[in-house]
């Protein structure tokens, strides 16, 4: 989990020169997605939320090792795709992210939270000690399995440090969307009515995130060192 060891944040520098000068957020960052593959999804959508990753990660640093990137689909279970230490190159991730199945079934909400929390983000699996620890989950649908579980889930994950961005597609109900997401749920939950709509939300996701990794740094800065 993210400890209080980070140095002075090169990254809000960076976070401010991607929205003057159109350029990336370099942060480091170990992020891990996880993709709803219930039936209700169906495969040309599930096909749209793994260009929605690939499109997010177009501009990450993973090559050169500052963005680590794990994914995890469920459905009635789970399936870990790949973790945070699997891949070192861009490309072969996103080929990885290209020969995901979509695996149909209910929708297992809360055990996807708890294997991102309790299996993921360790450090056996590739989570960094000194960078902050960031999850997307992407859902069209409220859990029909363990549903108890899933907002639990999702409050152990965020105790640990972990940050959650939760996306709903298509939903009618936002309590369990608004619980899974960081608190305020305003910044950190998204709703979009169709798939399609995933078009363009990365870039506002993208921005949310190197936003929230500036204000992380900036508040280290004001503990550690007593200045901006």
């Amino acid at each position: 989990m993210m400890q209080s060891t980070i140095s002075p944040p090169i990254s809000c520098i960076k976070f401010f020169l991607y929205f003057f000068t159109g350029n990336s957020c370099f942060a480091k960052v170990d992020l891990i997605f996880i993709l709803d593959s219930s039936t209700s999804v169906g495969q040309d959508n599930y096909d749209k939320m793994k260009s929605f990753v690939k499109k997010f990660l177009h501009s990450a640093n993973i090559d050169g090792g500052d963005v680590r990137v794990g994914v995890l689909s469920y459905s009635t279970s789970v399936t870990i795709e790949f973790q945070l230490n699997k891949f070192s190159s861009k490309q072969q991730l996103f080929d990885a992210v290209d020969k995901i199945p979509w695996r149909y079934g209910s929708t297992n909400t809360a055990d996807g939270l708890k294997t991102m929390h309790e299996t993921m983000f360790t450090e056996a699996n590739g989570d960094r000690l000194d960078v902050p620890n960031i999850c997307i989950i992407m859902t069209d649908g409220v859990s029909n399995i363990n549903y108890q579980r899933t907002i639990p889930e999702a409050e152990a994950a965020r105790k640990k440090g972990i940050h959650i961005y939760a996306i709903g597609i298509n939903l009618q109900d936002f309590a369990e969307l608004n619980g899974i997401a960081s608190q305020p749920a305003s910044v950190n939950a998204f709703a979009v009515n169709t798939f399609d709509e995933l078009e363009g939300l990365d870039e506002k996701i993208f921005a949310a995130v190197c936003s929230g990794l500036c204000v992380v740094h900036i508040f280290i800065l004001i503990e550690h060192f007593g200045f901006l």
